[in-house]
This record gives C-alpha cells, sequence and structure tokens, in this order.
C-alpha cells in the first residue's frame, strides 16, 4: 500500500468522521424540536383544561348569567390572547431552528467544499513531488553510468601488471 492509497483511505476516514458528526448535530436537532412540540401540545392542553375548569367553576357558582356571560367572554379573550402569544413564541423559535438549519447546511456544504478543495491541492502536491522524486532518480541514475563508465575508462588506461604492484 503506497502513501497515496494512505493518504486517501486517511481523507475517506475523515469524511466519514465529518458526516457521523453532522448526522448526530441534525439528530440532536431533531430530537430538540421533538420536545418543543410535546411541550408545546403539553401547553395547550392545559390552556384547554383550565379553559373548561373555570367554566365548570362557573357553571356550578352560576353567578348570575350576564356575569357568568361576561367572565366567559373574559376568559376566552384571555385564552386567545394566551394562545396567540403562545403560537407567536413558538413561530419565532421554529423560524429559528429552520435559520440555524440553513446556516448548519451552508456551513457543511463549505465545509465540504473546502475538504474536496484540499484534497486536490494535496493531489497535486503529491503529484509535484513524485516528478520531482523521478526527476531526482533518473538523475542518480545517469550519475552512477557516469561513475560506472569513469570507472571503466580509468580500468582500461592503467595496465593490468601496474594495477598489481599498486595493491
Amino acid at each position: 500500500m503506497n502513501t497515496r492509497d494512505k493518504l486517501l483511505i486517511l481523507i475517506i476516514v475523515a469524511w466519514i468522521g465529518a458526516a457521523v458528526y453532522f448526522k448526530s448535530t441534525t439528530d440532536k436537532m431533531f430530537v430538540r424540536m421533538d420536545e418543543m412540540e410535546q411541550l408545546q401540545n403539553k401547553h395547550v392542553d392545559k390552556v384547554n383544561k383550565e379553559f373548561r375548569e373555570d367554566l365548570k367553576t362557573l357553571n356550578l357558582q352560576f353567578i348570575g348569567r350576564g356575569k357568568h356571560l361576561r367572565k366567559a367572554q373574559k376568559d376566552i379573550v384571555d385564552n386567545t390572547k394566551l394562545i396567540d402569544h403562545v403560537t407567536d413564541s413558538l413561530g419565532r423559535n421554529i423560524e429559528t431552528v429552520a435559520l440555524d438549519l440553513e446556516n448548519f447546511q451552508r456551513d457543511t456544504e463549505q465545509s465540504f467544499a473546502n475538504a474536496a478543495k484540499g484534497r486536490d491541492d494535496i493531489e497535486s502536491d503529491l503529484s509535484s513531488f513524485k516528478r520531482q522524486q523521478r526527476r531526482f532518480t533518473g538523475d542518480l541514475d545517469q550519475r552512477l553510468s557516469t561513475v560506472e563508465t569513469d570507472v571503466a575508462d580509468l580500468n582500461e588506461r592503467v595496465p593490468p601488471k601496474e594495477a598489481e604492484k599498486k595493491r
């Protein structure tokens, strides 16, 4: 396995790690959205229960028809205001989550683009390094053949008897 293969495996592992991180982050966001929805449902049930209990209390007390109607109307208006307020609050929260998701998506796409650009830069650097190493190896081979030729020429110039005397 050469360095390029190891590098590609490392990049793939990094991508998988990033994908797992982004998946876990989005899962957390969805869990939070589910919790917010449950809280909303709980609150609506609570408001409806309080409203029903107030109506039952009013019916039991039966303060008088006019007073009873005015109180019920006031309670209806108050409940409507509370529901509007909670709806607005939840709407803002939902918009905030939507914006956060859009920002997350944009950041994720940017991160993948940066990773791809980095990978391309590394590939070009690796290609350049390979070319340099090939040139260097070629130069070494050429020098070696030159040295071998020079040694052969020197061996031819020195007569065999003189070579024995020098030993």
